[in-house]
């Protein structure tokens, strides 16, 4: 049996429009939707958001030094004052930058899904669009 005798069935082409529109639809939609929120959720698993504010203060590499436990010595408090202060700076700096590409990663990669769901819904529409253009040029 070939195939023109298997389309050539009664009803036969309405069934393989109704599941193509169905699956055109329907089915890779909600296919696309899954891929995207993936896509986000595994760039957001990578970036580390969460934790990023989580330790947006703290010193970077857990670089510090003690203060002194024992007597009053201005110098090397201020010396350890400034070593944590500019591990925490150093800290919130590179913390600042992940955060940010982090987000335009984020945002980029939502406006490459909303441009492919919103290509794939509306490429029938520019189909018969271009078609009836096209018919319309040779008259």
């Amino acid at each position: 049996m070939s195939v023109n005798t298997i389309l050539k069935g009664p009803g036969t082409l309405s069934r393989v429009l109704a599941e193509f529109l169905s699956w055109y639809f329907l089915e890779m939609p909600v296919t696309i939707l899954k891929a995207g929120k993936s896509y986000i959720s595994t760039f957001n698993e990578i970036f580390s958001f969460m934790f990023l504010i989580r330790t947006f203060l703290s010193p970077w590499k857990s670089i510090t030094d003690k203060y002194p436990e024992k007597g009053f010595n201005i110098g090397i408090i201020a010396q350890a004052f400034t070593l944590n202060m500019t591990s925490r700076v150093i800290g919130i700096i590179f913390r600042s930058v992940a955060f940010l590409i982090g987000v335009i990663v984020e945002l980029i990669v939502l406006g490459i899904f909303i441009f492919i769901f919103s290509v794939w819904i509306f490429f029938p529409l520019l189909l018969v669009a271009d078609l009836f253009y096209l018919i319309g040029s040779f008259t």
